[in-house]
């Protein structure tokens, strides 16, 4: 009998049977990596260091900053200087200080009035029209910074200018951006290239969800980072699905400070209103929380000239030193869980300083 000998596979055919099956190897390896992956939220109030955090994990675990990242982080950092000088600036008023200064500070005083009331932008109607003052405004600010520079030196320096800044929470003046205050003559050179303090100091808005993805210890993580102002809210609600946890950030130094955009709201009171909301919301009624009460190196020094129980809303704090006033706040934290239990079995609380590369490593 003749046996029937099989036939050679064609090499185009080989070609490609070989590229499919390398196709579907890849698309199962992408599908399984989907299904381990681990998603994040940063969620919490503006300004309590959600985007801090966020830049603290690109630094440990994702690429090097670009080159258009530095030139946009040395804009940021310049206008910063000028926001923190506008922010403080009504207090010498305020304070009835102006009669204080030397006769070469009061020039110097007059001198930044008149560049920030000449350099004030228009009002706007509509949000495209403010994006773009906002834009034309940062600009602005980032040059200010420079061409003013010995003058907010001068200011920085003097006597009088120490009671304008021991009351800065009243105007929400941003504490760390001392360090650029400090390194103006640096920040101020033509090639200038912002640090990684300086990177992790500077303070941009956030306006949308942003996602970065790391492969930490073998395991793929995806974070996403919101804006925090109650105007940027509305937006988080499509990134709740799926999450397999949260790290909410709320800044234990803001006990004593209003809202921006509601000047006679606590910024604790507010921040804890929002974990509420968060804690309880059904998208993660198995979702662990990781509280991140942050800037607790403020927090600490502020609770040496301003005491917690002269704000009406915490009244009933007794307690004496850094200790005891965290617990108190972490209390509060709990007290957010409609079931009680949850906040031993969900809850992780962690104080942290979200500048501080080696604490936000160790808490991570």
């Amino acid at each position: 009998m003749g046996g029937c000998a099989s036939k050679p596979e064609d090499p185009e055919a080989k070609a490609l049977r070989e590229r499919t099956n390398a196709i579907e190897k890849q698309l199962e390896e992408s599908r399984l990596m989907e299904l381990s992956k681990i998603k994040l939220l940063l969620l919490g109030a503006g300004e309590s260091g959600k985007s801090t955090i966020f830049k603290q994990l690109r630094l440990m675990y994702g690429a090097p900053r670009s080159r258009e990242d530095l030139k946009m982080f040395a804009r940021v950092v310049k206008g910063n200087v000028t926001v923190l000088l506008k922010r403080l600036i009504p207090l010498v008023k305020s304070l009835e200080l102006e009669g204080n200064f030397e006769e070469n500070e009061r020039a110097a005083y007059d001198k930044v009035l008149e560049c920030i009331s000449a350099n004030a932008t228009e009002t706007y109607t509509t949000p495209v029209q403010r994006n773009q003052m906002e834009i034309k405004q940062a600009e602005i600010d980032a040059t200010l910074s420079v061409d003013l520079k010995e003058e907010i030196q001068t200011l920085f320096s003097s006597k009088t200018w120490e009671t304008v800044w021991a009351e800065r929470s009243t105007v929400n003046a941003i504490d760390s951006h001392m360090l650029f205050i400090n390194e103006l003559d640096a920040i101020s050179k033509p090639n200038y290239t912002p640090t990684t303090q300086h990177i992790l100091n500077a303070r941009v808005r956030t306006t949308n969800a942003v996602k970065e993805e790391y492969d930490i210890d073998g395991q793929r993580f995806e974070i996403y980072d919101v804006g925090g102002q109650r105007s940027e809210r509305k937006k988080w609600m499509p990134i709740f699905d799926g999450c397999d946890a949260v790290i909410f950030v709320a800044a234990l130094s803001e006990y004593d400070q209003k809202l921006a955009e509601a000047k006679r709201m606590n910024r604790m009171i507010e921040a804890l209103g929002l974990f509420k909301s968060i804690a309880n919301h059904h998208a993660f009624t198995k979702a662990p929380i990781l509280l991140f009460l942050n800037k607790k190196d403020l927090f600490e020094e502020k609770l040496l000239y301003s005491k917690i129980e002269d704000q009406k809303d915490f009244s009933d704090y007794c307690g004496d030193g850094y200790e005891d006033a965290t617990a108190y706040f972490i209390e509060k934290y709990r007290d957010c869980f409609i079931n009680e239990e949850e906040s031993d079995t969900r809850l992780f609380v962690h104080p942290t300083v979200a500048t501080d590369t080696e604490n936000v490593a160790f808490v991570w």
